[in-house]
């Protein structure tokens, strides 16, 4: 399932609400039968056969990354005497003396306080941090320790107990303590009940929900939290003045639309899901807010509407691969390619299964998986993708196939890494002159094809980083002096020693 951190943003206005009045070696020089490699095609490895026998007398890199990631444990506090002053709906409120009420007032004032400070140590630090994240589970028991206070002396103030039920969802949010959820809505679904005509009350309980995987109800919610707000807007001050809805009110109507559309999406249910998004974009009053609603829009069609296979992509990139689970995410990936729908998504998933086969230690599988790949992908005149979202296929098969070319190069198998240098030099990747500058440097004894390599370095030059380019220069300086080109050693000359 897609989990999702509720804004702030309502956080404050549900705070206007209640604080207002309103990432085999070869033996040199030994002949060689022309052998094909994976991932090379026949015509390649000919080439540089040739260009072999001519050339010659006679790293291993891996991409093993893990992620560890650290589970922050915080602390609960028991307020079990509360529910106690929760039942008390039907209790006289005139019971309450005038005293109490004072010092209920007081003890929500400085619940306030605690909420306004949570407010800036979320805009001012990393509650990830483990420090930080005490101090946060701190403040929210504070302010939660006050409005129970504030409930104790006063159980009849709807404010309060909507603030209870917001904060209990905060906390289960924040620190992972479901418990919690449970407990804000049985405070919320009463409170809803005294408070028909309040839409943050709805979204509060919505939330809740959706925070419990309970989408079918957060999305009867969040539609309840957009019904009344359309339907009490209307009543507001701002809307008798300007015939509109406030920004704030327009803000909230944005975020209700935009939640119940994820609810939805996390039911499955593409046709109402896109319906709901579609209207939010038009509700959406910044352009971080378009892109928000864009990005669930490009996830639920990435394969073609396959919300299940979306899901899944999501969940092997972030919880496997990006942890270093690569033996599981290959396995699932295998899985999920015979899932799909679209070719545009295979072909992704067949990127993603190349990249996580080479990290695990499968370099041929990797090359020939990415090789098809690219084959079979469209380009233009200069060899690059017509899809942009294909560079990336490009750019990982180019330099799987350098490095390819590196790994055999560090064994002294000049002839295979000259293969995979070469076939890497053919694709159009950002790296690709570091693999004609390999090739150069590896042909240097045939000084014409050499120079004609180093040429095609060159012309990417700006690829490269310093220390190559200065390679790549000292090389055409010696390669024009062998070849009796004095002008043109001089001048390659005084390009090295301005690097």
């Amino acid at each position: 399932m897609r989990h999702f951190t509720f804004p702030l943003l309502l956080l404050i206005a549900l705070l206007a609400y209640a604080c207002s009045p309103t990432r085999p070696a070869v033996e040199p020089g030994v002949e060689e039968t022309l052998t094909v490699p994976a991932g090379v095609d026949s015509l390649t490895a000919a080439e540089a056969k040739k260009l072999a026998d001519e050339s010659f007398v006679s790293v291993d890199a891996e991409l093993r990354a893990e992620r560890l990631k650290e589970q922050a444990q915080a602390y609960r506090a028991e307020s079990d005497t509360l529910w106690h002053y929760l039942e008390l709906e039907h209790a006289d409120e005139h019971d309450v003396s005038e005293r109490d009420n004072l010092e209920a007032i007081e003890a929500f004032n400085e619940a306030a306080e605690y909420i306004r400070d949570i407010d800036e140590l979320q805009r001012t630090a990393d509650v990830e941090d483990g420090r930080m994240l005490r101090e946060y589970g701190r403040l929210v028991d504070q302010a939660i320790n006050s409005f129970e206070e504030a409930l104790r002396l006063n159980p009849f103030d709807s404010e309060v107990r909507l603030w209870l039920g917001q904060l209990y969802g905060i906390k289960a949010s924040r620190l992972n303590e479901q418990q919690e959820h449970k407990k804000a809505i049985e405070v919320l679904e009463k409170l809803v009940r005294l408070e028909k005509g309040e839409h943050v009350v709805y979204y509060a309980l919505a939330e809740n929900y959706f925070s419990l995987e309970n989408y079918k109800i957060a999305a009867e919610n969040f539609d309840r939290a957009i019904q009344t707000l359309r339907d009490v807007v209307t009543l507001s001050d701002y809307y008798a003045e300007h015939g509109a809805m406030s920004r704030r009110d327009s803000t909230n109507l944005f975020i209700y639309t935009y939640y119940k559309g994820v609810s939805h999406l996390n039911l499955y249910d593409t046709p109402s899901a896109l319906v709901i998004f579609d209207e939010a974009m038009t509700l959406a009053l910044t352009e971080e807010d378009k892109q928000s609603v864009q990005s669930e829009i490009d996830f639920i069609n990435w394969d073609s509407g396959n919300i299940r296979a979306s899901m899944e992509r999501e969940y092997i990139v972030n919880e496997l691969v990006n942890q270093g689970r690569l033996e599981e995410a290959e396995r699932r990936f295998s899985e999920l390619m015979r899932n799909l729908r679209s070719q545009k998504a295979r072909d992704e998933i067949d990127w993603r299964l190349g990249v996580v086969e080479y990290q695990n230690g499968k370099e041929a599988q990797a090359a020939e998986r990415l090789f098809q790949l690219v084959k079979r992908s469209e380009t233009n005149h200069e060899g690059l993708p017509v899809d942009p979202d294909y560079m990336r296929y490009f750019n990982d098969y180019g330099l799987i196939c350098f490095n390819l070319g590196q790994s055999y190069l560090a064994d002294r198998d000049r002839r295979n890494a000259l293969k995979y240098f070469m076939q890497s030099s053919k694709i159009s990747w950002r790296n690709r002159a570091r693999a004609n500058l390999q090739i150069a440097n590896i042909l240097s004894n045939n000084v014409e094809e050499s120079i004609t390599y180093a040429y095609l370095a060159e012309e990417e030059s700006n690829s490269l980083n310093e220390q190559d380019r200065r390679a790549l220069y000292s090389l055409l300086t010696d390669l024009h002096r062998r070849n009796g080109d004095m002008d043109q050693a001089r001048r390659y000359h005084q390009i090295w020693r301005g690097i």
